[in-house]
């Protein structure tokens, strides 16, 4: 009789299962490697025997053969479970079967492909141990509990066996994978918009990874496969080698009882002590705004430690800060935040609020901002008046648009440019339409950054501005 697998289940990773001897699979440094290290974790003979459970069916790949199950010690159990996802390799020290579930919305091929991948041996792409030097993680993008998703895998339990970086391997997660916002959560470091993974079958890379990792070029030899490279130095300045015998034991002398034979060595002074290059951690949080109204600013920081530079290695690139500005609701009877622009605080009671474009940084020659007012009904005669603020040397301009809702179109009814003075001043344009339409202010920014443009007191108001009592200066 056998007992199921999730006694020994500890923890998901995505479509991962973690066992207790995979759990501590997370990357401390950085080392080129992404299949599984330990050869004992690949399936003997190239046969994977596995149990259907609800009658799915599967094709064959490369030089690895699925077969139904017989008397086997380990096979792959196919199941409707909650989800998709599967352990890593072949659990070798456990005797029986290992799930492998096909849950809701699991059953289409480029899935079942992808959990076989897991199940043969395969991590995902984005997590190997060198991932930094391809593709971004964007932390703050991530949903909330899924962020272990992104993790890097040390170098210990993970081999590229010296492949490129493959971002379209059915192994790496598509640009907006647990994405919290719909904004991307990884991204391509030489090209932020390119596509990543791939949703139906192998890429190139995939096949040639598979076909490496169990030899198949050798699929017709008897005895030992090739040996794998040589893992990095370990804290005892160890490195070891592996190889897996895929004929009858007796064609391979020193096996273990797992059909794999190791070959470890002290490495050598330079290999135990070679440059180590830092590579930056994932970014804190953003602090809070440093005012309470008005213009503030928030930032947030990250540490080269991932890993730390070791060895004269090279340390990481870039800034360890990140600013942002935070337009926090304007402060009341009080004027705009950058020194010599702006008005003293708002036009009328002197303890309100008064809106205003924004010349500093991040803000940019030519900067546009509209404010738009519902929609008017047809009239004879209008007048609109507002009081404007335009103080400040490289004060830009300030326009006032009629904007004919049905037609599309838009005209001019009043324009000012340049320094104003430091007091409030009054505008106010009659106006006709046959037509609904709207009212827009427009502010572009000047040449820098003392060029802050105020609106307070925007009223509308039936009849002509002459009958309203507004007199041109």
């Amino acid at each position: 009789m056998y007992v199921f697998i999730t006694a020994y289940n500890i923890g998901h990773e995505g479509d991962i299962v973690l066992t207790e001897r995979d759990w501590n699979v997370y990357e401390k440094a950085r080392f080129k490697r992404n299949a599984v290290r330990q050869r004992k974790k690949i399936w003997p003979n190239r046969i994977i025997p596995y149990e259907i459970e609800n009658g799915l069916e599967f094709h064959k790949y490369t030089c690895i053969t699925f077969k139904e199950r017989k008397n086997e010690r380990n096979w792959i159990k196919f199941s409707k479970g909650k989800g998709c996802w599967s352990y890593i390799g072949r659990l070798y020290w456990f005797k029986g079967p290992q799930s492998l579930s096909l849950g809701a919305r699991c059953n289409n091929k480029g899935i079942i492909m992808h959990e076989l991948m897991h199940a043969i041996g395969f991590w995902h792409e984005q997590s190997r141990p060198d991932r930094d030097e391809y593709v971004e993680i964007i932390w703050e993008n991530i949903k909330k509990g899924m962020e272990n998703q992104f993790n890097k895998y040390k170098h210990s339990k993970v081999d590229s066996m010296d492949f490129d970086y493959d971002y379209n391997s059915l192994m790496h997660y598509s640009k907006r994978t647990f994405s919290r916002n719909g904004k991307p959560t990884v991204r391509a470091l030489n090209n932020p918009y390119m596509s990543l993974g791939r949703s139906v079958g192998f890429s190139y890379l995939d096949i040639k990874k598979l076909n490496a990792l169990y030899d198949c070029k050798n699929k017709d030899k008897v005895g030992w496969s090739e040996w794998s490279a040589y893992t990095p130095c370990n804290s005892r300045c160890m490195k070891y080698r592996q190889r897996v015998c895929f004929s009858s034991r007796s064609h391979c002398p020193g096996a273990d009882s797992h059909g794999i034979k190791t070959d470890r060595r002290k490495c050598t002074k330079e290999e135990c002590y070679a440059p180590v290059k830092g590579n930056w951690g994932q970014w804190g949080v953003w602090s809070a705004c440093d005012k309470s109204c008005g213009y503030g600013k928030r930032k947030r920081t990250r540490s080269c430690n991932d890993p730390a530079p070791k060895y004269g290695g090279k340390t990481c690139v870039g800034a360890n800060t990140q600013m942002r500005t935070c337009n926090m609701k304007a402060c009341p009877d009080s004027p705009t935040p950058s020194r010599n622009t702006g008005p003293g605080g708002d036009h009328g009671t002197g303890n309100g609020y008064y809106l205003y474009l924004e010349s500093s940084y991040p803000a940019r020659f030519g900067f546009k901002s509209q404010l738009m007012s519902h929609s008017l009904n047809p009239s004879e005669d209008w007048c609109v008046s507002w009081w404007y603020s335009m103080n400040g040397r490289t004060v830009g301009h300030l326009s006032v648009y009629l904007i004919n809702t049905e037609l599309g179109t838009k005209t001019k009814l009043w324009s000012k440019s340049g320094e104003q003075g430091k007091r409030w001043k009054q505008g106010f344009s009659s106006l006709k339409s046959d037509s609904h339409f709207r009212i827009m202010f427009e502010g572009t920014r000047g040449r820098g950054y003392t060029g802050d443009i105020a609106l307070d007191d925007v009223q509308f108001r039936k009849g002509s501005c002459q009958l309203n009592g507004f007199v041109k200066y």
